[in-house]
């Protein structure tokens, strides 16, 4: 069994065909005229205001799909009338309620790691978009 892991650990440790680096800096960022500078700066923040928007329309999604989990409707009224009727029935619906949330909180919890490796894939980006400011501030543009 832990010969298992070990060789699950391994294989997923390999890297496969790796994108290259991203390059923060690269050959002839000095040499790049003020309307170079700003053409990237602009494209790298709208990259940026991109990539925020989707963050916050999926974090959105699962709060909403969460908060619709745990609202007490007409449905939920009914249903919980019906189940008392029923030998174990609020016992059931109960736990039936817990795994919903249960699965809600799951679901935020993969958003926000989700939200937090986007982060730090776009961490080289943001590098970049400093080291252009950086040069263009030096340049007085």
């Amino acid at each position: 069994m832990i010969l298992l892991l070990a060789g699950a650990m391994l294989a997923t440790a390999t890297p496969t065909a790796a994108a290259p680096p991203y390059e923060v800096v690269r050959a002839g960022d000095r040499a790049m005229a003020c309307p170079q500078l700003i053409g990237e700066i602009n494209d790298i923040n709208r990259q940026l205001q991109d990539q925020q928007m989707r963050q916050t329309a999926d974090m959105s999604r699962a709060t909403s799909g969460m908060m619709r989990g745990g609202g007490m409707g007409a449905g939920d009224m009914v249903l919980g009338s019906v189940a008392s009727l029923v030998p174990f029935g609020g016992a059931v619906l109960s736990m039936g309620r817990q795994a919903q949330m249960a699965a809600g909180r799951q679901k935020m919890s993969d958003q926000m790691e989700a939200t937090q490796r986007q982060a730090m894939e776009m961490m080289p980006v943001r590098q970049r978009l400093d080291h252009l400011m950086e040069l263009y501030g030096a340049k007085a543009c």
